[in-house]
């Protein structure tokens, strides 16, 4: 398919050079699943990626979407295609006017076709994502708000709306419960994955061995043991983050709020 791309590049005037990024340029969890992410820079207006017939070039579609997306350089359009052969490709298109004013936006990429010598342009937009110390100021926001959100919890799950509290607490553990994990495998010196992706190959195998607990089934019962399950989990890591930084926890507020849930949850 790769090959397939190329070639229909090289044919198209329009476009002046083709990067692939994502896993396959960083050869990070690649398997037969992977997606091919792949950007096309372009010149004068933009002819593909707005309906489905300049891909009969590469291969028989069976699903497409198209999405606009926000980039550091300006609004780039997208068209998602999954083929008839199972395989996905994420295509980007990018005006090369952007490179102009080269911007920070890889982490790793390949440049597949370049006509016009735009490679030391294109490898000025690779950024070294250094991963900074937590800083008090997101720490604090992040033990707040956690502790802020369970609230919706407990009084939902109350009122026995699971579906609406699942949903609140996938937000709990995106938002508030992954970044201190983050921030756990950091400190230890592993490297982590966006979105948890690969928790298992970075988180440490004490709090690994207790994230099923955290996830619930669709009863009242279960959802109720994860929430202290959770809370238990987030307990562990806000203390260890807070001794390793000497940051002060909130624990007259922690306390009262835990007495809150459990009134919320006997009354």
């Amino acid at each position: 398919m790769l090959e397939e791309i190329i070639m229909w590049a090289k044919r198209q005037e329009q476009v002046r050079a083709l990067v692939l990024e994502g896993s396959l340029a960083k050869q990070q969890g690649v398997d037969e699943l992977s997606d091919l992410d792949i950007n096309v820079w372009f010149s004068g207006e933009l002819l593909f990626g707005r309906t489905v017939e300049w891909l009969k070039e590469i291969g028989d579609v069976l699903i497409e979407t198209q999405l606009r997306m926000d980039s550091p350089a300006g609004e780039v359009a997208t068209q998602l295609v999954i083929f008839q052969n199972g395989i996905k490709v994420d295509f980007s298109f990018w005006p090369i006017t952007f490179l102009e004013t080269p911007f920070p936006y890889y982490d790793k990429m390949e440049i597949l076709i370049d006509k016009d010598m735009h490679t030391e342009q294109i490898k000025r937009c690779v950024q070294e994502r250094s991963k900074l110390p937590m800083t008090k100021l997101i720490f604090d926001k992040i033990v707040n708000e956690f502790w802020f959100e369970l609230h919706y919890v407990a009084k939902f799950l109350k009122r026995e709306e699971i579906w609406f509290v699942q949903s609140i607490q996938a937000g709990i553990r995106e938002n508030y419960l992954l970044p201190l994990l983050e921030e756990q495998a950091r400190i230890a010196g592993r490297n982590t994955s966006f979105s948890g992706r690969n928790i298992e190959a970075w988180l440490n195998s004490v709090h690994l061995e207790r994230l099923p607990s955290i996830f619930a089934g669709y009863s009242l019962e279960a959802n109720w043991q994860a929430m202290w399950e959770e809370i238990a989990l987030f307990e562990d890591i806000s203390h260890f983050i807070s001794t390793y930084y000497q940051f002060e926890l909130p624990i007259a507020t922690i306390e009262g709020m835990k007495n809150l849930l459990r009134k919320i949850q006997e009354g």
